[in-house]
């Protein structure tokens, strides 16, 4: 998660990441030794800029203060236009029922256009998790953000795609509805945190080669559900979220335009 949840964090807590050896090798991954061209996002609201500003990586620790020590590190390793390849390595002890971060790749083009006004949201998302610890909680998931207005200071919705929920992690609320789309019968949970409705979509088993248009589930929510077709598209991220232990999640080709 992010936006809101990013200032309601950072109040509690503004130490960044602890250094760790695992950064030296975080920082060649993309060239067999070679150091990268890309940053190595350490600090807890790192960010690096990519594709001319079509997309932004976030490392987006906000949950850092539920975690007696830890640390997570994120990186871009290629980009080819709209594709984009990056990773994150992390460690995190205590807290198991709480998310310590949110390492994603946010989309900075194509927002604020009304629900009733996109004709297609379509992505491809390649993904997989190594090294992990036998105690590890994690989910891998997109988020989309909706508002009444252009602005995502007002969100109101969050809508979640879980791709993978590993250790017992689990969406906010309580199953309402499922619902069936590209050949796949789809959970919908709906949640409330803080003061915006969480909408997740929960795939039955793990997704580690996801091609979609998230349109229909859109769709579906305004049509079925009484989701708002005047709302705003304010963000689209697409991250792993880290509980607790060890991993390595990388991405090994991603993308999503908005039409």
């Amino acid at each position: 998660m992010s936006f809101k949840l990013f200032a309601i964090a950072s109040l509690a807590f503004e130490a960044l990441v602890s250094a760790s050896p695992m950064e030296a090798s975080v920082a060649r991954r993309n060239s067999g030794g070679s150091p990268s061209k890309f940053k190595v996002l350490t600090g807890q609201w790192d960010t690096e800029s990519l594709n001319g500003g079509y997309y932004t990586l976030y490392n987006n620790l906000w949950g850092m203060p539920a975690a007696t020590s830890g640390w997570e590190f994120t990186q871009a390793t290629s980009v080819n236009g709209t594709n984009v390849a990056w990773a994150t390595t992390y460690s995190w002890v205590d807290g198991p029922y709480n998310v310590k971060g949110y390492a994603n790749l946010g989309l900075s083009s194509g927002l604020g256009k009304q629900l009733s006004g996109i004709n297609s949201i379509v992505t491809e998302w390649n993904w997989t998790y190594s090294a992990a610890s036998t105690d590890l909680v994690a989910n891998v998931a997109y988020d989309l953000w909706l508002s009444p207005s252009t602005s995502p200071e007002n969100n109101s919705d969050e809508v979640m795609f879980w791709l993978s929920t590993r250790g017992g992690a689990h969406p906010v609320g309580s199953q309402n509805a499922t619902f069936s789309a590209g050949g796949i019968t789809w959970k919908l949970f709906k949640g409330t945190v803080s003061n915006w409705t969480v909408w997740s979509f929960v795939a039955p088993s793990e997704i580690t080669s996801f091609n979609a248009d998230f349109k229909p589930f859109i769709t579906y929510l305004i049509d079925s559900h009484g989701l708002s077709s005047s709302k705003y598209l304010t963000g689209v991220q697409a991250g792993t979220e880290s509980f607790i232990g060890s991993a390595t999640f990388t991405t090994t080709k991603y993308s999503v335009t908005v039409n």
